[in-house]
């Protein structure tokens, strides 16, 4: 008995060591995203220390990105202490699979004379409490939208294209607008649309846009995204005032988040990615609970 006893612990023991080394190799053996690191020069065009971040024209980064104007997250913002438009500078761009921001800064020269900031001059035309114009896009399953087409729901619509490399522009806004998707559906089911309007409608082709919404959208008759001419989506990022700026396949943009009520006005506009998703449904829920929208039901 006593010997029974004594093997059944230790098959016990060699199987929870299995089990360990199990969980350990399978450990090793999930992916690894390294980061990446690109040593790059450029001149400062703005300096922003409460948005953390700094817009910088630089050079060609090989086998990255093409040479372009454009802002870039700095988590530490003793490292731009000191700098101002015009001054030349050495920076180390980090990038991971989620992630961007430059990790150091390093001054190669001072701006000769003053230099005028290029933040990316302000286009917007629409202001709030205005109704937006109507406009026609194709949708990603190659059919015809128009904005009146939602009336009646709140409608948030931003800008993304699928080339754009940086992990926290285009990519962490189409994951945002996909938290939003769902948290929406429980919330408001049937009162919201989403709308994502290609700024490449060039490459960005219907076909194109139907793959990148699979890898987001948990269905697509409450998210649309949008592409049509150049002329067509340059109108429309100009009714939020959009900056955009095409170079070599890639585009250098700032960010435009709208909510449009169900009457067609708009309500706000997020001028970065900052928000949260959270912060926006609360936003969202109390557009159709207010007195105005709730009397027009």
């Amino acid at each position: 008995m006593k010997m029974l006893k004594w093997s059944l612990l230790l098959c016990a023991l060699i199987a929870t060591a299995g089990l360990s080394i199990a969980v350990v190799l399978q450990r090793k053996a999930e992916p690894v995203f390294p980061q990446k690191r690109f040593h790059v020069r450029g001149e400062v065009r703005g300096v922003d220390t409460v948005a953390k971040s700094i817009r910088i024209k630089h050079e060609e980064i090989p086998d990255y990105m093409a040479a372009m104007t454009m802002p870039f997250e700095v988590r530490d913002t003793t490292l731009l202490r000191g700098l101002k438009v015009g001054d030349e500078i050495g920076f180390e761009l980090v990038v991971t699979k989620d992630d961007s921001w430059i990790a150091s800064i390093q001054r190669l020269a001072e701006a000769q004379q003053t230099a005028v900031a290029d933040n990316g001059q302000e286009t917007q035309h629409l202001q709030v409490g205005e109704r937006v114009p109507d406009f026609t896009l194709t949708n990603q399953n190659g059919r015809a939208v128009h904005l009146t087409d939602f009336r009646g729901k709140a409608v948030l619509l931003t800008f993304v294209y699928t080339r754009c490399p940086l992990p926290n522009f285009c990519p962490l806004m189409s994951k945002n607008f996909a938290s939003l998707q769902e948290r929406l559906q429980k919330a408001i089911p049937g009162k919201f649309q989403l709308l994502s309007v290609s700024i490449d409608p060039e490459f960005d082709r219907p076909e194109v846009l139907k793959d990148y919404s699979a890898r987001y959208a948990a269905e697509d008759s409450t998210w649309t995204f949008g592409t049509g001419t150049v002329e067509q989506t340059d109108a429309v990022g100009a009714l939020f005032g959009l900056v955009q700026e095409r170079a070599g396949g890639l585009i250098n943009h700032d960010l435009r988040t709208a909510l449009i009520g169900p009457d067609g006005k708009l309500i706000h506009i997020w001028k970065s990615n900052v928000w949260t998703p959270y912060e926006v449904q609360r936003r969202v829920e109390e557009v159709l609970g207010s007195t105005t929208y709730a009397s027009a039901r």
